[in-house]
């Protein structure tokens, strides 16, 4: 419902408003959110780290399922040549709980990659929303559209001068090296002068 209603608000500013700036010389500009994640240093950066982190929970989950494969082959093999029924109980005790931990390992897993990604993609996004409006008020832009929006397939053609996603690119990569050129500096600040514990030693 909410998707249909962008839909009929976005044709309307196509079909009505847009004619009425084009009289007017209006500048728009486009933007792939998804080329700037993917090609940006920033984005590169962010992705590497989400999957290391994924691959950190895979590796969790993949040790419990082994652990739990061992336990119930033992449970086979207990009740195939022997007949001792506390060992057994034991061992399918340690299968429930084997198998309790593996979904306990799912939902913390689910909600650390959750918070690992609002971390790492949150203050990109806000980057590239800041990096926009300053272009558009710097170089006068009317409109500035997402490429990939669902809704923004209703347009057919856009031209190709039109495209800004390297310009936001550039700009992002600028962004970040200067983001850590300053955690770098305040670093700096924070460690003690080494030379000057040595003379006060002295």
């Amino acid at each position: 419902m909410q998707k249909r209603f962008l839909v009929i608000v976005m044709m309307l500013f196509i079909f009505v408003c847009i004619p009425a700036f084009a009289q007017s010389a209006m500048k728009i500009g486009i933007v792939d959110t998804d080329k700037v994640f993917q090609e940006s240093v920033w984005g590169k950066t962010a992705y590497d780290d989400m999957e290391k982190e994924t691959i950190n929970w895979q590796k969790k989950g993949e040790q419990i399922d082994k652990d739990l494969t061992a336990l119930e082959e033992q449970l086979a093999k207990q009740r195939t040549f022997m007949e001792n029924k506390e060992e057994e109980q034991k061992l399918q005790d340690q299968i429930e709980s084997k198998r309790l931990e593996g979904q306990n390992l799912l939902q913390q897993g689910q909600a650390s990659l959750k918070q690992k990604q609002q971390e790492l993609m949150d203050p990109i996004i806000l980057a590239i929303k800041d990096i926009i409006k300053k272009l558009a008020t710097e170089e006068g832009y009317d409109l500035i559209l997402e490429k990939r929006l669902e809704v923004y397939q209703i347009v057919l053609y856009v031209k190709p001068e039109f495209e800004i996603t390297n310009q936001i690119i550039v700009m992002l990569d600028k962004s970040y090296k200067d983001k850590n050129l300053t955690k770098v500096k305040e670093s700096d600040k924070k460690e003690p002068d080494k030379s000057a514990e040595k003379k006060d030693g002295k």
